[in-house]
């Protein structure tokens, strides 16, 4: 059930231009060279599983089986009321995994250096991973710097891990134009399904008034690969772009948007901690606009948080409370390796990420119960 704002519900259009979503984000790029396919049996906040091992296909595959289709009117973005906007965000992953009834691919996505791709090609896969550049690789230097909270790296993390499906969130932070520092401070996990154009509108406002109350902006959104690399795709980096510009706006001043993705059960990770990565997307150079934009590594400063905030705790017991029952939600008895259940995975990741302060693992404890018998 969606917790209801601390204060009486107010549009949209009255708040902060700081504080207001971006119109079309995640309903696939406008300027055309990804389609917008969206897949009605898919959660709102999910893609379908496109990264599984085949093992892991089949059994999420099985348990998929009778989860009724709701078809989402397509609408041009102009359409959209700003109450939505976070509804397609929170659909954007939906749109890399083609169209209804196709079961995803058994071949692991091997990703490409960005030097290969050359012009935009239209049967080029959007969903082809693409390594990241680093900028002194390009002889350029970071346009901003980067911090974020632990509390948000421990959020979406345990977001991630949550099911066999891609999952979305926004990030809510400070700019500051001095020291060209972005700061991201919260994590909103998106919990809506696709096709309930009602709860996703309650979500973008209910995630609009967090962001208002608590005197911040939306600074960027986060989303995860699930069994796979945390590299961005071809649909990544266009969304991506399309995003910044959105945060853009009509101003003469810069803002950044940052983008972070998460690959919580990928085996190629060195241990349990999934591997979080932040990019962003440089446009292709003048002379070849016809290129895709350049996905860039971005160096971040990690902050420890000197306690979980009870923001936090309420997010998780409330995602853990939404899973509860999806077909797709991740069985944590089961064992992901020879010597650990899914439980200890996430257990194992998460623990990289806590705060200074241990009182709080006994709440932890009583989450991770709850996951046990939801699962």
């Amino acid at each position: 059930m969606l917790r209801s704002p601390k204060s009486p519900p107010r549009a949209s259009s009255q708040l902060p231009e700081s504080c207001r979503l971006p119109a079309g984000l995640g309903g696939g790029d406008p300027r055309g060279p990804v389609p917008a396919l969206r897949h009605p049996q898919s959660l709102a906040s999910e893609g379908e599983e496109d990264e599984l091992p085949e093992e892991e296909e089949e059994e999420a595959a099985a348990g998929k089986e009778g989860r009724a289709p709701e078809p989402a009117a397509a609408k041009k973005p102009e359409e959209r009321s700003k109450k939505q906007q976070c509804k397609s965000l929170a659909e954007q992953p939906a749109a890399e995994h083609g169209p209804p009834g196709k079961r995803p691919e058994n071949k692991p996505r091997v990703p490409v250096r960005y030097c290969t791709l050359g012009t935009r090609d239209s049967a080029r896969s959007p969903q082809t991973l693409v390594e990241v550049t680093s900028f002194a690789a390009i002889n350029k230097f970071q346009p901003f710097n980067v911090a974020i909270s632990s509390n948000v790296l421990l959020l979406l993390d345990f977001h991630s891990h949550l099911t066999r499906s891609e999952v979305v969130g926004y990030l809510g932070g400070r700019w500051d134009t001095n020291t060209q520092l972005l700061t991201v401070l919260r994590a909103f996990p998106c919990r809506t399904r696709l096709g309930d154009a009602e709860s996703a509108a309650a979500v973008e406002e209910e995630i609009c008034q967090s962001l208002f109350l608590r005197g911040l902006s939306l600074v960027g959104w986060y989303h995860s690969h699930p069994f796979g690399p945390a590299l961005p795709s071809l649909h990544d980096i266009d969304a991506q772009m399309d995003y910044q510009l959105k945060l853009q706006g009509s101003g003469n001043g810069f803002q950044p948007c940052l983008a972070l993705i998460c690959g919580p059960y990928y085996h190629g990770n060195p241990g349990a901690e999934s591997r979080i990565a932040p990019f962003w997307v440089m446009p292709p150079p003048e002379q070849r606009p016809n290129d895709y934009g350049i996905p860039m590594d971005v160096e971040v400063a990690y902050i420890q948080d000197g306690f979980l905030t009870n923001d936090v705790l309420q997010e998780m017991t409330l995602l853990v409370e939404f899973y509860k029952g999806a077909p797709d939600l991740v069985k944590f008895q089961e064992l992901w390796s020879q010597d650990q259940t899914y439980l200890d995975k996430l257990k194992g990741s998460l623990a990289a990420r806590t705060p200074k302060d241990q009182s709080f693992t006994h709440i932890l404890e009583q989450i991770y119960s709850l996951l046990k018998h939801s699962s």
